[in-house]
Protein backbone atom coordinates (compact mmCIF):
# COMPACT_ATOMS: atom_id res chain seq x y z
CA UNK A 1 0.00 0.00 0.00
CA UNK A 2 2.80 2.39 0.90
CA UNK A 3 4.38 1.89 -2.54
CA UNK A 4 1.03 2.63 -4.23
CA UNK A 5 0.64 5.85 -2.24
CA UNK A 6 4.19 6.92 -3.08
CA UNK A 7 3.59 6.13 -6.75
CA UNK A 8 0.40 8.20 -6.67
CA UNK A 9 2.20 11.14 -5.08
CA UNK A 10 4.92 10.96 -7.74
CA UNK A 11 2.29 10.87 -10.48
CA UNK A 12 0.54 13.95 -9.07
CA UNK A 13 3.89 15.71 -8.72
CA UNK A 14 4.69 14.93 -12.36
CA UNK A 15 1.33 16.28 -13.55
CA UNK A 16 1.83 19.42 -11.50
CA UNK A 17 5.29 19.84 -13.05
CA UNK A 18 3.76 19.65 -16.52
CA UNK A 19 1.13 22.25 -15.57
CA UNK A 20 3.86 24.45 -14.17
CA UNK A 21 5.83 24.34 -17.41
CA UNK A 22 2.80 25.27 -19.45
CA UNK A 23 2.02 28.15 -17.12
CA UNK A 24 5.63 29.28 -17.53
CA UNK A 25 5.24 29.00 -21.30
CA UNK A 26 2.15 31.22 -21.10
CA UNK A 27 4.11 33.80 -19.17
CA UNK A 28 6.84 33.89 -21.80
CA UNK A 29 4.26 34.11 -24.59
CA UNK A 30 2.34 36.98 -23.02
CA UNK A 31 5.51 38.90 -22.20
CA UNK A 32 7.48 38.23 -25.40
CA UNK A 33 7.70 41.99 -26.01
CA UNK A 34 10.22 42.18 -23.18
CA UNK A 35 12.76 39.78 -24.68
CA UNK A 36 13.01 38.38 -28.23
CA UNK A 37 14.15 35.06 -26.78
CA UNK A 38 10.87 34.51 -24.92
CA UNK A 39 9.15 33.12 -28.03
CA UNK A 40 11.50 30.16 -28.22
CA UNK A 41 11.35 29.65 -24.46
CA UNK A 42 7.57 29.37 -24.72
CA UNK A 43 7.96 26.92 -27.59
CA UNK A 44 10.60 24.79 -25.90
CA UNK A 45 8.54 24.36 -22.73
CA UNK A 46 5.55 23.08 -24.70
CA UNK A 47 7.82 20.83 -26.73
CA UNK A 48 9.28 19.44 -23.50
CA UNK A 49 5.81 18.59 -22.20
CA UNK A 50 4.89 16.87 -25.47
CA UNK A 51 8.10 14.86 -25.37
CA UNK A 52 6.76 13.27 -22.20
CA UNK A 53 3.17 12.97 -23.42
CA UNK A 54 2.47 13.53 -27.12
CA UNK A 55 -1.27 13.73 -26.43
CA UNK A 56 -1.13 16.45 -23.78
CA UNK A 57 -4.01 18.59 -25.01
CA UNK A 58 -2.96 21.73 -23.15
CA UNK A 59 0.47 21.63 -24.74
CA UNK A 60 -1.00 20.84 -28.17
CA UNK A 61 -3.27 23.86 -28.40
CA UNK A 62 -0.49 26.09 -27.10
CA UNK A 63 1.78 24.79 -29.87
CA UNK A 64 -0.93 25.75 -32.35
CA UNK A 65 -0.94 29.26 -30.88
CA UNK A 66 2.85 29.45 -31.06
CA UNK A 67 2.97 28.33 -34.69
CA UNK A 68 0.36 30.94 -35.60
CA UNK A 69 2.73 33.47 -34.02
CA UNK A 70 5.67 32.02 -35.96
CA UNK A 71 3.67 32.37 -39.18
CA UNK A 72 2.75 35.95 -38.38
CA UNK A 73 6.44 36.74 -37.96
CA UNK A 74 7.30 35.57 -41.48
CA UNK A 75 7.03 37.65 -44.65
CA UNK A 76 7.30 35.06 -47.44
CA UNK A 77 3.96 33.43 -48.34
CA UNK A 78 5.23 29.85 -48.24
CA UNK A 79 7.02 30.40 -44.92
CA UNK A 80 3.75 31.65 -43.46
CA UNK A 81 1.74 28.76 -44.88
CA UNK A 82 4.23 26.17 -43.58
CA UNK A 83 3.78 27.47 -40.05
CA UNK A 84 0.04 28.00 -40.25
CA UNK A 85 -0.40 24.44 -41.51
CA UNK A 86 1.71 23.26 -38.59
CA UNK A 87 -0.56 25.26 -36.28
CA UNK A 88 -3.59 23.60 -37.87
CA UNK A 89 -2.05 20.16 -37.36
CA UNK A 90 -1.46 20.80 -33.66
CA UNK A 91 -5.01 22.10 -33.24
CA UNK A 92 -6.39 19.00 -34.95
CA UNK A 93 -4.38 16.83 -32.58
CA UNK A 94 -5.70 18.84 -29.64
CA UNK A 95 -9.30 18.35 -30.82
CA UNK A 96 -8.66 14.62 -31.20
CA UNK A 97 -7.24 14.47 -27.67
CA UNK A 98 -10.18 16.36 -26.16
CA UNK A 99 -13.06 17.45 -28.37
CA UNK A 100 -14.58 19.42 -25.49
CA UNK A 101 -11.69 21.84 -25.05
CA UNK A 102 -12.64 25.31 -26.25
CA UNK A 103 -9.10 26.47 -27.01
CA UNK A 104 -8.48 23.53 -29.32
CA UNK A 105 -11.40 24.59 -31.52
CA UNK A 106 -10.47 28.26 -31.30
CA UNK A 107 -6.91 27.80 -32.53
CA UNK A 108 -8.13 25.44 -35.24
CA UNK A 109 -10.33 28.30 -36.45
CA UNK A 110 -7.48 30.81 -36.21
CA UNK A 111 -5.06 28.61 -38.15
CA UNK A 112 -7.64 27.96 -40.87
CA UNK A 113 -8.34 31.67 -41.13
CA UNK A 114 -4.65 32.50 -41.42
CA UNK A 115 -4.24 29.89 -44.18
CA UNK A 116 -7.17 31.34 -46.11
CA UNK A 117 -5.97 34.93 -45.72
CA UNK A 118 -2.47 34.00 -46.87
CA UNK A 119 -3.65 32.08 -49.93
CA UNK A 120 -6.02 34.85 -51.05
CA UNK A 121 -9.65 35.91 -51.15
CA UNK A 122 -11.07 32.82 -52.88
CA UNK A 123 -9.48 30.48 -50.36
CA UNK A 124 -10.63 32.74 -47.54
CA UNK A 125 -14.22 32.41 -48.73
CA UNK A 126 -13.88 28.65 -49.11
CA UNK A 127 -12.70 28.42 -45.51
CA UNK A 128 -15.18 30.98 -44.15
CA UNK A 129 -17.76 28.46 -42.93
CA UNK A 130 -15.33 26.10 -41.13
CA UNK A 131 -13.65 29.10 -39.48
CA UNK A 132 -17.01 30.41 -38.27
CA UNK A 133 -18.04 26.92 -37.13
CA UNK A 134 -14.82 26.59 -35.12
CA UNK A 135 -15.47 29.87 -33.30
CA UNK A 136 -19.12 28.97 -32.67
CA UNK A 137 -18.04 25.59 -31.27
CA UNK A 138 -15.57 27.41 -29.01
CA UNK A 139 -18.38 29.58 -27.63
CA UNK A 140 -20.67 26.58 -27.23
CA UNK A 141 -18.03 25.12 -24.93
CA UNK A 142 -17.11 28.43 -23.25
CA UNK A 143 -19.56 31.31 -23.70
CA UNK A 144 -17.07 33.76 -22.16
CA UNK A 145 -14.23 32.96 -24.55
CA UNK A 146 -13.35 36.53 -25.50
CA UNK A 147 -10.94 35.53 -28.26
CA UNK A 148 -13.70 33.59 -30.02
CA UNK A 149 -16.04 36.58 -29.64
CA UNK A 150 -13.37 38.72 -31.27
CA UNK A 151 -12.90 36.10 -34.00
CA UNK A 152 -16.60 36.16 -34.84
CA UNK A 153 -16.63 39.95 -34.74
CA UNK A 154 -13.85 39.99 -37.33
CA UNK A 155 -15.54 37.21 -39.34
CA UNK A 156 -18.80 39.14 -39.68
CA UNK A 157 -16.88 42.27 -40.71
CA UNK A 158 -14.53 40.68 -43.24
CA UNK A 159 -16.87 38.23 -44.97
CA UNK A 160 -19.01 39.78 -47.75
CA UNK A 161 -22.70 40.18 -47.01
CA UNK A 162 -23.67 37.65 -49.69
CA UNK A 163 -21.58 35.06 -47.83
CA UNK A 164 -23.02 35.87 -44.39
CA UNK A 165 -21.15 39.00 -43.32
CA UNK A 166 -23.05 41.45 -41.14
CA UNK A 167 -21.56 44.61 -39.62
CA UNK A 168 -24.25 44.84 -36.94
CA UNK A 169 -23.46 41.29 -35.78
CA UNK A 170 -19.78 42.21 -35.78
CA UNK A 171 -20.52 45.07 -33.38
CA UNK A 172 -22.65 42.77 -31.23
CA UNK A 173 -19.96 40.15 -30.76
CA UNK A 174 -17.19 42.67 -30.13
CA UNK A 175 -19.21 44.60 -27.55
CA UNK A 176 -20.00 41.33 -25.80
CA UNK A 177 -16.29 40.58 -25.60
CA UNK A 178 -15.49 44.02 -24.17
CA UNK A 179 -18.20 43.61 -21.54
CA UNK A 180 -16.52 40.39 -20.40
CA UNK A 181 -12.93 41.68 -20.52
CA UNK A 182 -12.49 45.46 -20.82
CA UNK A 183 -8.69 45.02 -20.78
CA UNK A 184 -8.59 42.92 -23.96
CA UNK A 185 -7.15 45.56 -26.27
CA UNK A 186 -7.68 43.93 -29.68
CA UNK A 187 -11.46 44.05 -29.14
CA UNK A 188 -11.38 47.86 -29.23
CA UNK A 189 -9.26 47.84 -32.39
CA UNK A 190 -11.64 45.47 -34.14
CA UNK A 191 -14.74 47.31 -32.98
CA UNK A 192 -13.22 50.57 -34.26
CA UNK A 193 -12.57 48.92 -37.66
CA UNK A 194 -16.19 47.82 -37.86
CA UNK A 195 -17.37 51.31 -36.96
CA UNK A 196 -15.11 52.75 -39.67
CA UNK A 197 -16.77 50.49 -42.22
CA UNK A 198 -20.11 51.82 -40.97
CA UNK A 199 -18.70 55.36 -41.30
CA UNK A 200 -19.26 55.82 -37.55
CA UNK A 201 -15.98 57.69 -37.10
CA UNK A 202 -16.91 59.19 -33.72
CA UNK A 203 -17.59 55.71 -32.37
CA UNK A 204 -14.32 54.45 -33.82
CA UNK A 205 -12.35 57.27 -32.16
CA UNK A 206 -13.95 56.46 -28.82
CA UNK A 207 -12.92 52.81 -29.06
CA UNK A 208 -9.37 53.60 -30.18
CA UNK A 209 -8.87 56.02 -27.32
CA UNK A 210 -10.22 53.43 -24.90
CA UNK A 211 -7.66 50.98 -26.25
CA UNK A 212 -4.85 53.47 -25.68
CA UNK A 213 -6.02 54.17 -22.13
CA UNK A 214 -5.65 50.54 -21.01
CA UNK A 215 -3.09 50.23 -18.22
CA UNK A 216 -3.36 46.51 -17.47
CA UNK A 217 -3.79 44.71 -20.81
CA UNK A 218 -4.92 41.10 -20.80
CA UNK A 219 -2.32 40.32 -23.45
CA UNK A 220 0.65 42.61 -22.67
CA UNK A 221 2.75 41.58 -25.68
CA UNK A 222 -0.08 42.06 -28.18
CA UNK A 223 -0.82 45.46 -26.69
CA UNK A 224 2.82 46.59 -26.71
CA UNK A 225 3.84 45.14 -30.07
CA UNK A 226 0.71 45.69 -32.14
CA UNK A 227 -2.41 47.21 -30.64
CA UNK A 228 -1.08 50.56 -29.40
CA UNK A 229 0.60 51.32 -32.71
CA UNK A 230 -2.44 50.25 -34.72
CA UNK A 231 -4.77 52.35 -32.59
CA UNK A 232 -2.62 55.44 -33.18
CA UNK A 233 -2.40 54.70 -36.90
CA UNK A 234 -6.16 54.32 -37.24
CA UNK A 235 -6.74 57.55 -35.33
CA UNK A 236 -4.55 59.35 -37.86
CA UNK A 237 -6.38 57.74 -40.77
CA UNK A 238 -9.81 58.95 -39.59
CA UNK A 239 -8.65 62.35 -38.37
CA UNK A 240 -11.08 65.02 -39.53
CA UNK A 241 -13.79 62.53 -40.50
Amino acid sequence: MKRIVIAGVLLVATLLALDSRLAESDNYYKNRHKDSGYKMKAYNLCKEVLAGNSSDVDALWRMSRIYCMFGDDKTAKQDKLDRYNKAKSYAERAKAANSNLADAHFWYGVSLGRIGQTKGILNSLNLAKPVKDAFLKTLALDSRHTSALDGLGVWYREVPGVAGGDLNKSVEYLKKGIAIDPNYSILYIDLAKTYIQQKNYAGARTQLNKCLSITNPTNPADFALDDKAEARELLKEIEGK
